[in-house]
């Protein structure tokens, strides 16, 4: 997973970070999940927080923030939904 904030007034774009990241990034670099932030948190030593972005993983009933998935058919990033996410979880769908 990468966790991004965008630049003020940008939108996300499925279809041209899969190109962008198919192109520059190997096969087991690209990531499944794309999670959108407002904002990045720090800690007190300005180092990035992960460990919440860790416990929370990529249910989209938990999370909040916008959570796009790799799709490999569809050759772009599609928003994550609950029904895709109870097919990974119930191994259905394999990453």
């Amino acid at each position: 997973m990468a966790c991004i904030r965008l630049k003020e007034n940008w939108e996300f774009n499925g279809e041209s970070t899969y190109r962008h990241v198919n192109t520059h990034l190997p096969n087991y670099a690209r990531p499944r999940f794309i999670r959108i932030k407002s904002a990045i948190e720090l800690t007190a030593t300005f180092k990035y927080r992960k460990v919440q972005l860790v416990e929370e993983g990529f249910n989209p009933a938990v999370i909040k923030d916008r959570l796009y998935f790799l799709d490999d058919k569809e050759n772009l990033y599609v928003q994550m939904t609950q029904d895709m996410y109870n097919s990974v979880k119930n191994h259905v769908f394999k990453l």
